[in-house]
């Protein structure tokens, strides 16, 4: 349902708007009421995949679930599918200044603990955490090369993949890290850093900035492993 809702709202025709009198006033109250839709479905979503993560947090990695719908389900692949959903409705998130945030008024406190809580679940699970994050950087490529894309899309999409990383990064083997998060991460960095940039946009951006502590966590894990 909420790719449904990702694709449906890209093809809207004023997904880039950036001020309301670029909308035509026949259209303002329709797109609000769309906005009310959206964000009504963000709250329900995180509610219900909440009260999963919280069931299914303390459970070991190994432990296989009773489902009539999948054969293999476990601890990791239902955080997987909540990081997957959150991804799909990142375009909303941005509307609550993004799931890292720290200001009060930024995000409500459910999303926060559904989107912490799925990453500290699927990180127990090393391959699973490196599928995700593989698939993460390809996202953030393909947005940065793109030019199909709506920017206010891609922009929440990249800004959503970049702070999964970096939570996942104690996760990944160190290999990786430098073959394959830098690669995707570093041209967002100095793209960001080759313009000014607001303090608003920096908290609504953490992800991105937090990829330069990537580099430094790596380096004390390279240096920590060549003492031993």
């Amino acid at each position: 349902m909420t790719r449904s809702l990702q694709d449906d709202w890209r093809r809207n025709p004023w997904v880039d708007v950036q001020t309301e009198e670029e909308i035509p006033e026949s259209a303002r109250d329709t797109l609000t009421q769309a906005w009310g839709v959206l964000k009504s479905a963000l709250f329900a979503t995180v509610m219900v995949q909440q009260s999963v993560m919280t069931a299914v947090i303390y459970l070991p990695q190994d432990s296989k679930l009773v489902s009539p719908l999948e054969s293999n389900v476990t601890p990791a692949s239902l955080a997987l599918l909540a990081l997957q959903t959150l991804s799909n409705l990142s375009f909303v998130i941005t509307k609550f200044g993004g799931v890292t945030s720290t200001a009060r008024t930024s995000v409500f406190p459910q999303l926060r603990r559904l989107f912490y809580s799925a990453l500290d679940v699927l990180s127990t699970d090393r391959a699973a955490s490196e599928k995700f994050v593989t698939g993460l950087c390809q996202t953030v490529e393909r947005n940065a090369t793109s030019s199909k894309l709506s920017k206010a899309m891609e922009s929440a999409k990249t800004a959503f993949s970049l702070a999964c990383i970096e939570q996942l990064v104690p996760s990944i083997c160190e290999e990786r890290v430098q073959n394959r998060i830098f690669g995707a991460c570093i041209p967002c960095v100095i793209r960001l850093l080759d313009v000014p940039i607001c303090a608003s946009r920096i908290t609504q951006l953490p992800g991105t900035f937090g990829i330069m502590r990537i580099e430094r966590f790596t380096n004390r894990r390279i240096q920590s492993s060549s003492l031993c």
